[in-house]
């Protein structure tokens, strides 16, 4: 796959970066280098795994996000949340004030983006009578694991089950949702907030307007 083709979310600081390797050490596709005292990114055999980013002991990679004022571009706010979210408090947060705080950070609606793998269930087990004859069958939901196929193991992209990810129907459906309330199609903003570099990836590379806010509550 060309490099061009896919969009990384994932960014080096050249100012930060320290050259140190931890970042090199623990890549599952060796797409980094050291050149000049200071990480390269090889554009086209990173997966946005954030493996990385989590090694750096100066933070010298960060991910791409959206400005988060973008949020009030639109009247009706929609933030997509991923079920980890809450796992990231503590037990005694109840889920309520969770999303108390994300509609306090001017957000007008909140719906759990795992609505989607709900939808989904009958339609995988569907997927695979039809395609029996492919095994294993590689679920695509993780655009990490998809992107690691694709660049280490090519000959199994044939077996990776053709299915919109669970974060797709979810948008969808809560689309519909408020436009069959009588809200216009143009005042609702769908927003996700993840703790995933490769799925920001993902929805950028594909050119849909949507917006991503990298762990942006899960800091406070």
């Amino acid at each position: 796959m060309e490099s061009n083709t896919f969009h990384h979310a994932l960014k080096i600081l050249d100012d930060v970066c320290v050259g140190c390797t931890h970042c090199i050490q623990v890549c599952p596709t060796e797409a980094l280098r050291v050149k000049r005292g200071k990480a390269v990114l090889m554009a086209d055999r990173c997966i946005d795994c954030g493996e990385c980013m989590r090694a750096c002991p100066v933070n010298a990679i960060i991910v791409e996000q959206d400005d988060f004022s973008k949020i009030l571009s639109y009247n009706y706010r929609v933030a997509i949340v991923p079920a980890v979210f809450i796992g990231q408090f503590p037990r005694n947060i109840p889920t309520r004030e969770i999303y108390s705080a994300i509609h306090e950070l001017g957000f007008t609606h909140v719906f759990e983006a795992e609505h989607g793998t709900r939808v989904l269930s009958e339609e995988i087990s569907r997927y695979q009578e039809e395609n029996n004859e492919v095994k294993p069958v590689i679920s695509s939901f993780c655009p990490a694991v998809v992107r690691l196929i694709q660049v280490k193991f090519p000959t199994l992209t044939e077996n990776i089950m053709l299915l919109k990810a669970p974060l797709d129907l979810s948008a969808i459906a809560y689309r519909k949702k408020l436009t069959d309330e009588g809200i216009d199609n143009s005042e609702i903003g769908i927003f996700y907030i993840t703790p995933c570099a490769a799925k920001i990836a993902a929805v950028k590379k594909s050119g849909r307007r949507r917006y991503f806010f990298y762990k942006r509550c899960y800091q406070h």
